[in-house]
């Protein structure tokens, strides 16, 4: 079974570049931070109704140019002008002033506030010197619609769905006007419809004008809505191409500067039953879930979304309580009210919301990855043995492979691969049993996503189970040796990479029959 650049569609016919008016130019720009040259003289150039994409591995600089462009960030060099005049960006404030808008990778959205507050945040309509709640309730069902979104604009944040969140971000960034958007990761925890939903709204930005720098870390996507690339590789512009006849594997190689399998792995035995769900329900979201998972195997959930597939791994992972139902761990019935009831039966749960959900942003990677085995290196009166911690946690940093400048660095410095690595690292100190992944390479990038996948092998062949949550059916094909499709709530499904590709699954997901 094999996940590689190579297992695409042919090359194809990419939009014409197009002839508009320079809308942003960077030219020569650098920027340094202690110990890091994060881009070093990058040049690139995006037209009025261009589609731009940008491209480059975790840690490439393209974060560092986005926040530069944002006014998050200023340069130490280089130049850039805004429909050919030159700026100087001081704030974020100054670059939406200058019609730059921006859609980050991690949402800023405030989760206490109404959909319209946070649409209107900054902005807010005033009248007789108060606010006018009407007319930004109506501003806010305004832009909603611009992308199609049937949302109530009083709706606080905090009750929405990830995919539903992240468009009101993108709804946010067009209520601005801009003349230029960055979409960064725009598509990550997006379904298929909202994806289609986002691409009709891009179309129409096209053609009114928008100049958008697209950041993606799906090719496919890049090759379907850009005319253009800039390619950015250890901080400097590699290439700057129309992606007219470009293949997915022909980006891989220009991101990663040379041809490579990216993944590959052969079968693995499953062991005895170690996980057995029966008859889960909670509320209208998991029906009658009933499945098994194995010592040495990589059992897989795909399905829409909203499908019920997030739900039924947070069910195992103790994040909520089932309704009605059962879950044996290695023979023993276990009842969960918590995380912590779960970590005790041997499961660990990532879920797809790292940043809110599994790191502590501000602790060094040292204390982020023993937190969950504390008691192991706990002396007399409970005091922490810090050297058998530092021994241990570097350990298992390196057998995870977490790049980071010190073992102290915060590890929020780190790209979100190697924040999942040590998120692994952390798991397998702990010595858990039992993996459960919620779309475990979200907004990683295609070199360290296989990385990922051979950790989650290595720990496979080590005798745990693992079970992944994943809406790209491209990476549930390469790493499950089983495959459950969930639809409505309920396993629709049970098939093998064996027994379908892609199309074909897709088709299951969709509802088809299993034939």
């Amino acid at each position: 079974m094999m996940a590689q650049a190579e297992k695409t569609p042919p090359p194809r016919d990419a939009i014409p570049a197009t002839s508009g008016p320079l809308a942003l130019e960077v030219k020569g720009l650098t920027k340094r931070f202690p110990g890091v040259l994060a881009l070093d003289d990058v040049s690139l150039a995006v037209r009025a109704g261009e589609v731009h994409a940008l491209i480059g591995q975790n840690g490439a600089g393209k974060s560092t140019l986005i926040n530069i462009l944002s006014g998050m960030y200023t340069a130490d060099a280089g130049r850039i002008a805004i429909g050919g005049v030159a700026v100087e960006i001081g704030s974020t404030r100054h670059a939406l002033s200058l019609g730059i808008a921006t859609v980050y990778q991690e949402l800023s959205l405030l989760l206490n506030l109404t959909v319209a507050q946070n649409l209107a945040l900054g902005r807010e309509p005033k009248r007789f010197g108060l606010l006018d709640v009407a007319a930004m309730r109506g501003n806010g069902t305004a832009v909603l619609g611009r992308l199609g979104l049937d949302i109530d604009p009083d709706a606080k944040v905090s009750s929405l769905p990830l995919a539903q969140r992240q468009m009101v971000e993108i709804a946010k960034a067009l209520s601005t006007e801009p003349k230029i958007l960055i979409l960064d990761e725009p598509t990550a925890p997006l379904g298929s419809r909202e994806a289609k939903q986002l691409f009709g709204a891009i179309e129409k930005l096209r053609s009114q004008g928008v100049a958008i720098l697209y950041v993606s870390h799906r090719f496919a996507e890049i090759l379907d809505l850009c005319e253009t690339a800039t390619v950015l590789r250890n901080g400097k512009c590699v290439a700057t191409v129309e992606l007219a006849g470009w293949s997915e594997a022909r980006l891989t190689e220009t991101m990663i500067g040379r041809q490579s399998q990216l993944y590959e792995a052969s079968r693995r035995a499953a062991g005895d039953v170690l996980v057995k769900a029966a008859g889960l329900g909670w509320g209208k979201s998991v029906r009658d879930a009933s499945f098994t998972a194995h010592r040495g195997e990589i059992l897989a959930l795909t399905g829409l979304l909203g499908g019920g597939q997030n739900e039924i791994a947070r069910l195992i992972g103790g994040d909520l309580r089932a309704d009605v139902g059962t879950i044996e761990v290695a023979g023993k019935r276990r009842s969960f009210g918590s995380p912590h009831d779960a970590v005790e039966a041997g499961i660990c749960l990532l879920t797809e919301d790292r940043k809110h959900e599994a790191i502590l942003p501000n602790l060094p990677v040292r204390e982020n990855i023993a937190v969950a085995s504390l008691g192991a290196r706990a002396g007399f009166g409970g005091v922490i043995r810090r050297g058998d911690e530092r021994k241990s946690t570097q350990r298992a940093a390196e057998d995870f492979g977490v790049v980071a400048a010190s073992p102290e660095a915060p590890i929020r410095t780190l790209s979100g691969g190697n924040q999942q690595k040590a998120l692994l690292a952390r798991w397998h100190l702990a010595d858990a049993d039992i993996f459960v992944l919620i779309e475990p390479t979200r907004g990683v990038d295609v070199g360290a996503r296989a990385d990922i996948y051979r950790r989650l092998d290595a720990l496979a062949r080590a005798g745990k189970a693992i079970i992944v949550v994943s809406s790209e059916l491209g990476e549930v094909l390469a790493l499950a040796d089983r495959i459950l499709v969930v639809r409505d709530g309920r396993i629709s499904a049970e098939t093998t990479p064996q027994q379908v590709d892609e199309e074909r699954l897709n088709l299951l997901v969709q509802g088809a029959a299993l034939s």
